[in-house]
Formats: C-alpha cells, sequence, structure tokens
C-alpha cells in the first residue's frame, strides 16, 4: 500500500484543563504551515521566516487571519524520515485548556491541511516502515494500559520482541517452503533437498513455538483487561462488606435483609502491579422475586467470566449457595473465605475436590482481609509467570497463530501430498504475517486503527 501524500493535523492531548496542549501535523505542508503561522508577512508572528533545522524547537507566536495574537507557543520541527510517522512532521506546544488548541488547529486546516482520521498517524507510521502493525497495536495498548504490567507488556510489544519472534517463525516456514517447491520443480529427478525426518523435526518445534504463544494469551487477556474476581455466596453472607473493605470505600449497599444487592457492583483495584476487578455479586438462593432472579442471572454470568473466584461462608450459619451453582463454583477452583471469625471460626464441609486455599476474615472489622489479599496476590502472579515473557494481548494474533497452527497440523499428515503441504505452508506463513503486516489487507488495517484516538 502506497502512502497518502497529503498533510493531516489533530490535537494530540486529551480534551478538557490541562496545562499544555499538542496539535500534531505530518505531511509535505506540515513544516510550510509552520513557517506561514509564524510568519511575519502574513499573521504578524515572531519566527522572521528563518529556515528551521530538524529535530529543533522554536518559539513562536500564532496569530489569526486578523492579526490578532491566539497565544505564545513552542514548535517542535521533525524531518522525513526521522520523525513518528516517516513523514516530514511538526508539534506545536500551547496552552491547555479547550479553547486555544482548538483555534489553532483551525488555522492549519485553513492551510490545505485536513483533519487527521483515529489512528492515522500510527497508521502512516505502519505505511511508512517505522513501525510494524503488532507494533503499532501496543501503540495503543501502551496508551489505554491500566496497570503496571500491562504497561510493560505493551512496551515490550512495542520494542518488537513479539515481531521479532513472529518473524523468525515465518522465516522458518519460508524456507520449509522454498526447499519443498524445489522438489517439486525437480520431481522427475526424484531429487530431495530436506530429508523427512528433519522437516517432521522442524514442523514439530514450529508448532510447539506457535502453541506456547496461543497458550499465553489467557495471561494476555488478563494483563490487558484486568484480573476479575467474583464475589460469590449465600445471601447475608457479608460480600457487600468485604467489597466495601478492600476498596475502602461504601461501594456496596450493606444491609440485613437478604437480596439487597441486585447488580453486580465491580471495583478497581492495582495488586502487585496488576489490575485486579472485584466484583460483588447478588446472594444465590432460589427465588421468585423477579428483579433479584435478574441480579441472580447477572452473578451467573460474572461467574463464568471470572478468573478467580472468593465464596464466602458466613461462619455462624454455614449457609452454601445451590447444588447447581456450587457445580458452577467449583469448575473455578475457588478461594473458601468464611466471613465473621470475629463472632465464630467454625468451618463446613464444602462439596470441591480442589479450592484455592481456606481462609477466616471479618469483613466489617478487616480481620484477616490484608492476608487474604496477599494470598490472592500470589495465586494469580504465580499463574501469571508461569506464560514466560512473550505474551500476546490482542485477539487477532490469536485468531492469526491458531489458523498458523492448523495449517502445520494439517501440513503434518500430508507428508506424501507435497503440493497440499507446500499450499498449508504457505496458508500458515500468510497468518503469521498478518501478526506484523507483512500479509494485510485494507480493510484489516482500517479496523486496526479505527479504535485509536485522533491524534495518535
Amino acid at each position: 500500500m502506497t502512502p497518502p501524500a497529503d498533510t493531516i493535523a489533530a490535537i494530540a492531548t486529551p480534551p478538557g484543563i490541562g496545562g499544555i496542549a499538542v496539535i500534531r501535523v505530518s505531511g509535505p505542508k506540515s513544516w510550510e504551515v509552520a513557517r506561514l503561522l509564524g510568519s511575519p508577512s502574513v499573521h504578524g508572528g515572531n519566527m522572521g521566516g528563518l529556515e528551521t533545522a530538524p529535530n529543533t524547537v522554536k518559539h513562536a507566536y500564532i496569530y489569526n487571519n486578523n492579526n490578532e495574537l491566539i497565544d505564545e507557543v513552542l514548535i517542535s520541527f521533525f524531518k522525513s524520515p526521522h520523525s513518528y510517522t516517516g513523514e516530514d512532521v511538526i508539534e506545536i506546544s500551547c496552552h491547555g485548556g479547550n479553547v486555544v488548541s482548538k483555534r489553532i488547529l483551525k488555522l492549519i486546516l485553513s492551510q490545505d491541511v485536513r483533519m487527521a482520521r483515529p489512528g492515522e498517524f500510527t497508521e502512516r507510521a505502519f505505511l511508512n516502515g517505522k513501525l510494524d502493525l503488532a507494533q503499532a497495536e501496543a501503540v495503543a495498548g501502551l496508551i489505554h494500559a491500566r496497570s503496571e504490567a500491562s504497561a510493560r507488556t505493551a512496551l515490550s510489544q512495542l520494542s518488537g520482541k513479539l515481531s521479532e519472534h513472529v518473524r523468525e517463525m515465518r522465516a522458518k516456514i519460508l524456507d520449509l517452503l522454498a526447499l519443498l517447491e524445489l522438489e517439486l520443480d525437480f520431481s522427475e529427478e526424484d531429487v530431495s533437498f530436506q530429508s523427512l525426518e528433519s522437516r517432521k523435526t522442524d514442523l514439530l518445534e514450529l508448532q510447539q513455538k506457535i502453541k506456547h504463544l496461543i497458550s499465553s494469551f489467557a495471561r494476555g487477556r488478563i494483563e490487558r483487561e484486568g484480573l476479575r474476581v467474583a464475589i460469590v455466596g449465600a445471601p447475608n453472607a457479608g460480600k457487600s462488606t468485604l467489597l466495601n473493605r478492600i476498596v475502602g470505600d461504601e461501594r456496596a449497599i450493606v444491609s440485613p435483609h437478604p437480596g439487597t444487592t441486585r447488580d453486580v457492583i465491580e471495583a478497581h483495584l492495582e495488586l502487585s502491579g496488576h489490575e485486579v476487578i472485584f466484583q460483588d455479586t447478588a446472594g444465590l438462593r432460589d427465588t421468585e422475586h423477579e428483579i433479584e432472579s435478574i441480579g441472580i442471572e447477572r452473578t451467573r454470568k460474572a461467574l463464568s467470566r471470572a478468573d478467580l473466584i472468593l465464596l464466602l461462608i458466613d461462619s455462624q450459619t454455614g449457609d452454601l449457595p445451590g447444588p447447581e451453582m456450587l457445580a458452577e463454583i467449583a469448575n473455578k477452583t475457588p478461594l473458601i473465605v468464611y466471613n465473621k471469625s470475629d463472632l465464630s471460626r467454625a468451618e463446613y464441609a464444602v462439596p470441591f475436590a480442589t479450592h484455592s486455599g481456606v481462609f477466616h476474615i471479618s469483613a466489617l472489622s478487616g480481620g484477616g482481609v490484608e492476608e487474604l489479599l496477599t494470598e490472592l496476590t500470589r495465586v494469580f502472579t504465580e499463574e501469571l509467570e508461569t506464560a514466560g515473557d512473550l505474551i500476546i494481548t490482542e485477539q487477532r494474533h490469536h485468531d492469526a497463530l491458531r489458523r498458523a497452527n492448523e495449517a502445520l497440523v494439517r501440513a503434518q499428515s500430508l507428508f506424501s501430498e507435497s503440493t497440499l503441504m507446500a499450499a498449508d505452508l504457505r496458508d500458515a506463513a500468510n497468518a503469521l504475517g498478518e501478526i506484523t503486516g507483512e500479509s494485510i489487507g485494507e480493510e484489516v488495517l482500517d479496523r486496526i486503527f479505527s479504535k485509536f484516538c485522533i491524534g495518535k
């Protein structure tokens, strides 16, 4: 795809009140726009028509067409190809707020410059070879990171570690394909350029690497979206009190009457650099109350999406959810948490073959809650660390890797059918190429970059 030849502009900083705002301009006319904005012959500015140099910052005053001062600014100049987009770029730093930056942008757009689409600056960086597609997606991942862990993962991907690994696997597949196609070209001469045993070994090694990346997606999703912890139990077990204790705020209504919680209430915390989303759910019991039934159904959905479950049990009563709900909880290997330990230390039989531990707490006084959070952190960090350093966070990458793996599985069953095997190897190479953008359609690109913010 050919990079566009026009010039685009947008405000790169978030809207609202702030110390500064930045307007980004990229394209062949960007430096001309800067000179025009600051030219004394046109707008009474102070740049004096001086030639600017790459990687410099110039102080300027920007005036409108009526020679009225808009703002005092700093203009940074970047010369192609040494810029974010690979094009000539300027970045105008002006005072923040909602007025000044918009007035400057309006003036820029009057100079045969158009408004940038969402993600278009990063799209141009990709089209100009400054970033591959996985790195471009990592830019959005870093911007939207909600924890230290997700930021580290995005930075690793932005540095090119994932791309390098994927390109190595793709290059190996293309090498295998080249040898196979040579054999097809010399099929009448019965020439072999690679032994079947060597080919099988190479394919198995490739498949193992791809499977490892596929399995890392579970951790990648957690680092991207946060670890979901559902607090479940019978009515009046103290779920809302525990949520309020964990977040240090009265997020959930606490009442002695069963069925008070009718919806799933979420609270976001960062534990050991990871985002954790605690969910207070409706008490699980049989009920004919319509509104409470809706709340219980939402609890079921929260259960199905949860990465970890805290089963809260009132240590005075031992009340448990019904058998059907207990079966759903058992599939998630819950942490068993007895509440109201200040009143009772009793334990009760729970129908789970395995669980992640047993704790006694008092959600009301806070006793044992810190220890519970420490154990919860240990459980999920150990699980996340088993995935290794190289992980994927994008559903698109997961789908491409899955298709590449399926193609390699087919290829391994076709050693006697070289033509068909070559087609499957080509499919695997194309699937991996989609991750870095080496084989991607314009429609997919549009879909990816449309998720970015304007100005990036």
